[in-house]
């Protein structure tokens, strides 16, 4: 999400001092000056301070485009996330941790009590938070990105946005991310140029995961998770604007579907 969108989840209590915003913006710009084209991601509180996250997506050769994270602390230099190995993240989730990061990168997690020691690092467990917080969320409408002739997505220049009357139901919003689902991954071997199942739609489960309200005035739609408090969505019906963000502890509701 770009940094003056926020403006637009600002009522959920996503917002930045004007000491943060202005040293985001150089911090980003930084990052956009020797990387591809970065936005912010989001703010996962910390117990002694807080993690600032970028995104950006960059093209590769497979169907669906790479995401790469970076992250900045109170100074505001981004750095690049580290990629996870299958066994770093398993170790970190056999730790079932569940307390808030301290906002130290390289302050080593507590070990399970009788189980074999690893130095993990609270930065591997930023980057797994990451990982699970976006494969659930990073909403955007549908049809804002397509299939080329080469089976591959990238943003639809034709999209003009989702219809006001539209726009509040589930079934028109997907995950912008390598879809899990059978009936995504079938659409790949379409040989339409264009479909419309490549990306998981949002209609989650547990059921009821997301909470959906259109401002009457604005028709201004936002989407906010219940199963990562603290993330939103926003999309302007009839216009190409949309985006997402997170602010939060990074704290997943596990007991949502015995609540719903």
């Amino acid at each position: 999400m770009e940094l003056e969108d926020l403006r637009y989840v600002a009522s959920g209590g996503h917002v930045l001092s004007c000491e943060e915003f202005t040293c985001l913006q150089a911090g980003l710009s930084l990052l956009k000056a020797s990387e591809c084209q970065a936005q912010f991601w989001g703010k996962i509180l910390g117990k002694e301070s807080d993690y600032y996250v970028a995104c950006a997506v960059k093209g590769c050769k497979s169907v669906y485009p790479a995401k790469c994270f970076y992250y900045a602390g109170e100074d505001f230099h981004f750095k690049a996330v580290p990629e996870l190995t299958e066994e770093v993240g398993e170790a970190i989730t056999m730790l079932q941790l569940t307390s808030p990061l301290t906002g130290k990168p390289t302050a080593l997690l507590e070990s399970v009590e009788g189980s074999e020691p690893k130095a993990l690092t609270e930065l591997s467990r930023l980057a797994l938070l990451i990982q699970e917080i976006d494969f659930d969320t990073s909403v955007v409408p549908k049809g804002a990105h397509a299939l080329n002739e080469s089976q591959v997505v990238v943003p639809n220049s034709s999209f003009q946005g989702l219809e006001a009357a539209k726009a509040t139901s589930l079934v028109n919003y997907v995950h912008f991310r390598t879809p899990a689902s059978v009936v995504s991954l079938k659409a790949q071997g379409s040989d339409l140029e264009f479909q419309s199942n490549f990306l998981d739609s949002l209609e989650d489960l547990p059921k009821g995961c997301w909470a959906v309200r259109q401002d009457a005035a604005t028709a201004l739609v936002t989407l906010r998770s219940l199963l990562w408090p603290g993330y939103s969505a926003f999309h302007v019906p009839g216009t190409g604007k949309f985006g997402g963000v997170y602010f939060g502890y990074a704290s997943k509701n596990n007991d949502l579907a015995f609540l719903i």
